[in-house]
């Protein structure tokens, strides 16, 4: 599901910006041994988040933990322990800190960011929009447009979230990584609405304010392959998991190479990114949605990824969780448990091309052809190249239940 990459992409920018600020405020005062601490567990996490390298939570954990046991009223270290749960995609986790910290500075605009960042992956929508609201209206920051501009497209309204993402972007002048990025979730908003020439002006324009900015490179490698350059494509996905090895950038590269005949090279791509993903959930992270996502998506391990699929979205019961588990359950042929699910995942009226699809060929596995005709035809009008290429209908069997 496209959405996966858009909230790594936004809680990423988002923890860039409160670390910064975090340690701006340090920077200001005169810190005692606690703040230290704090200070070196803030600037582990933000290598981390520039080198894309999860192994590094560990001792931010130690050193965020260790000065709160100094001084256990820290808002500072509950918010680092915040976002660094966030970065692990342990939301409930990021929750209990977030809460915490908020009643110690209830006036600071950040923590309000992941307030909402994990009610939303929780599910709890209301909670999460009246979060980024109350943000918003304490410091409009870049960061703070970005949840906006995120909720308003999980509600389907893409034009105000380009709306909010253009207020990112101005916001962000005069520093080069909210420039950026700001840029880049603009582009992908754009490119989601087939304006592709729009789309690519932002992502060249963000490569200007960082240059080999994997996140922008990657969206050019998106449009390269829409347009049919596959080798394009793969180039530039593979200058994207170059500058951040991540798994999405590196599955993306196995997966243009896979449709240009070079499938050992795809394979190769695919380990790598199977690597990357056991690094992230050997170093604390949670990945059980991802992962399941992949298989899916690659007709692989079928069975072990609805398992996965149902422990993630326990973990997870967002309208994400509630995707990959439809999507899962129509591969093992349960299309009838999986019909229930995928309509609640649609639930906010997000114009998600993939969730869509997956729905129509849920409909079509129970018979209800009229039902999957009307939602192709859905698919059709947000992107009408995406059934040439859309991914394998298979599933393990033809059953209804």
């Amino acid at each position: 599901m496209k959405m996966i990459g858009f909230i790594a992409l936004v809680l990423a920018a988002a923890s860039a910006a409160l670390l910064g600020g975090a340690l701006q405020e340090v920077r200001a005062a005169s810190p005692g041994e606690a703040e230290r601490l704090a200070t070196r567990g803030l600037q582990l996490q933000q290598q981390a988040r520039a080198t894309g390298n999860p192994a590094l939570y560990p001792r931010v954990e130690r050193e965020l933990r260790a000065a709160l046991e100094l001084e256990p009223r820290s808002a500072l270290a509950l918010r680092g322990l915040a976002a660094l749960a966030a970065s692990r995609h342990r939301f409930a986790e990021s929750l209990v800190f977030a809460e915490r910290a908020r009643a110690l500075e209830p006036q600071v605009a950040s923590v309000y960011g992941l307030i909402g960042d994990a009610n939303l992956e929780l599910g709890r929508y209301r909670k999460a929009f009246a979060a980024f609201d109350r943000m918003s209206r304490l410091k409009p920051t870049a960061s703070a447009y970005a949840r906006v501009s995120y909720a308003r497209e999980l509600l389907g309204d893409v034009d105000g979230a380009i709306g909010a993402m253009e207020l990112a972007i101005d916001a962000s002048i005069g520093v080069a990584e909210p420039s950026a990025w700001s840029r880049t979730l603009l582009a992908n908003l754009l490119l989601s609405q087939q304006r592709v020439a729009e789309a690519d002006v932002r992502f060249r324009e963000a490569l200007a304010f960082v240059p080999a900015y994997p996140a922008a490179l990657a969206g050019l490698a998106e449009i390269a392959s829409r347009e049919g350059d596959l080798d394009r494509a793969a180039a530039l996905y593979r200058r994207a998991a170059g500058g951040a090895p991540v798994p999405e950038f590196t599955a993306a590269l196995g997966d243009t190479l896979d449709q240009l005949g070079r499938h050992a090279e795809a394979e190769r791509a695919w380990l790598q990114a199977d690597e990357l993903e056991r690094l992230f959930a050997a170093n604390g992270g949670r990945n059980l949605l991802e992962t399941a996502e992949f298989d899916l998506n690659h007709d692989r391990n079928l069975r072990s990824a609805l398992d996965r699929a149902r422990r993630g979205r326990t973990e997870r019961p967002s309208v994400e969780g509630d995707h990959v588990l439809a999507w899962a359950l129509y591969k093992n042929g349960k299309c009838l448990e999986a019909r229930s699910v995928s309509l609640r995942s649609l639930r906010l009226g997000t114009l998600d091309v993939d969730g869509l699809y997956h729905h129509s060929l849920i409909e079509q596995c129970l018979g209800n052809t009229d039902a999957a005709a009307a939602y192709r035809a859905k698919v059709r009008r947000l992107d009408a190249a995406y059934l040439a290429n859309a991914p394998s209908a298979r599933r393990l069997s033809a059953q209804a239940g």
